[in-house]
């Protein structure tokens, strides 16, 4: 973290990147970083502004949420959703709302980092078939492989060596399946 801050990256930018964490890697590990910014930064609390939960807002994020779903994972969207809605309907509206209208749609981090910040934490994960569908979102919002690349080999130094091997063929095949003529 303290690398991050003494780069060029803003800290406004890595809150957004810890908040992102939350989705993929749950509020322990938000919090924690959180805090770790918060002990290192000098900026002030005061300077972000918190998120209400207000009729307008999620109104908002619905919105929001719907688009950037929708730009993620292009023809697959109406399957996917027709498939949480069979498999786990307790997540469907709050995958929308909360995770891709509250959280991964905010302005403050452009669409491509915030994908590839998911790409590292599922590779870390090792989440496979999460990471296909991150890569290819990726893709569709303007990701290049070189990106892609530079973001899992990020998080796949601290894998072990089988898992390492899966986490790069899955990089090429999906990379692959994408740029195959439609």
């Amino acid at each position: 973290m303290e690398d991050a801050l003494n780069s060029e990256i803003l800290v406004s930018e890595l809150r957004e990147i810890i908040l992102t964490s939350y989705l993929f890697d749950g509020y322990p590990t938000a919090l924690e970083g959180f805090r770790i910014i918060n002990e290192l930064s000098t900026l002030p609390e005061t300077q972000f502004d918190p998120v209400e939960y207000s009729t307008e807002n999620i109104e908002l994020w619905q919105q929001r949420g719907e688009q950037l779903c929708h730009q993620i994972y292009g023809l697959q969207f109406v399957p996917l959703m027709d498939s949480v809605n069979n498999f786990a309907p307790e997540l469907k509206e709050s995958m929308i709302v909360e995770g891709y209208g509250k959280v991964l749609s905010r302005p403050g981090l452009h669409i491509v980092y915030r994908e590839l910040c998911v790409v590292s934490i599922l590779t870390l994960k090792f989440r496979l078939r999460q990471l296909r569908s991150h890569i290819l979102g990726a893709l569709r919002v303007g990701a290049n492989v070189g990106q892609l690349e530079t973001a899992t080999n990020a998080a796949i130094q601290f894998l072990p060596q089988n898992k390492k091997l899966r986490c790069h063929e899955t990089l090429s095949e999906t990379v692959a399946r994408y740029h195959m003529p439609k």
